[in-house]
Parts: C-alpha cells; structure tokens; sequence
C-alpha cells in the first residue's frame, strides 16, 4: 500500500458531524506511455523531482506520474496551470493545497500497484486508502496480519464469530484503519490497532462516471488522540473493482459518493 500521506491538522479536525459530506473519488492509472512521463515530471517542483530521485526506478515512476496527474487534477478545479498549483507537504508528508489556492478543496492521495485514487471535497476533511489484492495476500499473510491490525476486542470478536480470518477480512479493515487515521490527521504510527472499527462496517457499491450513490458511514472510535484531534468520523467501505479494497472517511455518517475517471473529471468543469 503506497499512500500521499495525511492531511494537516487543522480547525476542521475538531468539528463534530456534519449532516452531510459530498466526496467525489477520482481514478486514475499510474501506468502511462513514456512521452506522458515526461510532460508530467515537468510539472513538478524542484523539490518534488529531488525526492522522486531518492526512490528506485519503478517506484519514481509511479510516484511522478501519481504526483503529476494530481496537480493536473487540482489545476484544472481551482482554474490554474498546473505547474502553478501550491503544494505544500504536512507534518506526516501530505500535500495539502497552500492557503492561498484552497478554495475550500479538501483532498486525500493514495495508490496501490498502478492505480490511484484521490479523494474530493468542498464540505468535509476526508481520507481515502486503496489496498490492491496480490498472490501473496494468502491465509499465512492473514494470521502474521491479523494481530498488528486488529485490537484485542476486535480478534475475540471475530474468533467467536469464525474460526478464521481470511486476507480479504484484514485488507478491509486494513483500508478502513487507514482512511479514518488519515481524515483525521493523525499518522499512522502505532494506531491502527487503537482505531475500533464497529462489526456492521459497511460497504457501498459505485460504478465509474455513473450516477451519484448516498451511502451510509459508520462512527469509528479512536484511541488515544490528541486532544485537538475529534474522533468524529464516519467510514464505510467501497466496492470499486474484483482486486480493490477501498475505504473513505470523512466527519458526516451520510456521504453522496460519486466515482470519476481521471479523462472524465478533465472533461467536466469540476467533481
């Protein structure tokens, strides 16, 4: 799981829940023909193609062309070149949009293998995490998984309902984990086992550059936080293909979910 960061604390942070949240998923390919590459690695900043070079090639690749296509994005909703757009990285890596291009955006990055998801609003922070299923997501993954992501009232919950814990089961809650902690702003670290996620998690079915879909978020409790930091997050799984295990948060326990391809949003005047 390869993933943009978190987003930076904030007066959102402390908000209660909203009514509603309008989150609109963007889809996008890392994969691209060599001249794209290039196009896209110009316009990155200085210090983005430096610490592009830290990586190892294929890795680099993905993350110019993961970086690229999200200034493409948020260019083309705030009206400017893409190359202009304000990036500035958080205290976990994130970049948010500077204060002088906000425009009331809330956004969230992450990518697995060649795909990529960002994560749109105007009236919620909102966090996103994408897990693509691999060969080796196996059962023997499962039980090393189970208990570094898992609480211990999560692990007695499941044993007394099944005797086992399939990959599919960690790779969801997985997502979920990382969603809420990044809505939140608070980093990953330690606190994936401290983030209780309910038993009725639930999981919304959308089809790209279809309809919107309402859908239901469940509260989440987070352990431990800091005190600026509210816990008052919804979450809910999303049902965007066979091999991806998505989730979205955000501060609302209703959302109006929409999922665009990347050609298709460029198109439009927004999301």
């Amino acid at each position: 799981m390869i993933d943009e960061g978190f987003p930076q604390q904030s007066s959102h942070s402390s908000l209660g829940f909203q009514e509603k949240s309008e989150v609109t998923i963007v889809q996008y390919s890392l994969h691209v023909a060599d001249d794209e590459f290039a196009s896209l690695e110009k316009l990155l900043s200085e210090d983005e193609k430096e610490r592009s070079f830290r990586r190892v090639p294929e890795v680099r690749r993905r993350a110019v062309v993961s970086r690229g296509r999200l200034r493409v994005l948020l260019g083309h909703l705030i009206g400017i070149a893409p190359e202009k757009v304000q990036l500035i990285t958080g205290h976990f890596g994130k970049p948010y949009l500077s204060e002088f291009h906000q425009n009331g955006i809330q956004f969230n990055v992450a990518h697995s293998m060649d795909e990529a998801i960002v994560a749109v609003s105007y009236q919620s922070v909102v966090g996103v995490d994408l897990e693509k299923s691999k060969n080796t997501h196996d059962q023997r993954w499962a039980r090393l998984m189970a208990p570094t992501i898992f609480s211990e009232n999560e692990l007695s919950e499941r044993s007394a309902s099944s005797d086992t814990i399939v990959s599919a089961d960690i790779l969801d809650a997985w997502v979920a984990k990382e969603a809420v902690l990044k809505a939140a702003g608070t980093g990953i670290g330690d606190k994936l086992r401290k983030c209780q996620l309910p038993a009725d998690l639930p999981k919304v079915m959308i089809f790209t550059d279809l309809e919107t879909t309402s859908c239901r978020l469940v509260p989440v409790v987070l352990q431990d936080q800091s005190p600026s930091c509210s816990s008052m997050f919804g979450v809910t799984l999303v049902s965007l293909g066979e091999d991806a295990h998505v989730a979205i948060a955000c501060s609302s326990l209703t959302c109006e979910l929409t999922a665009r391809s990347f050609d298709r949003v460029l198109r439009d005047s927004g999301v």
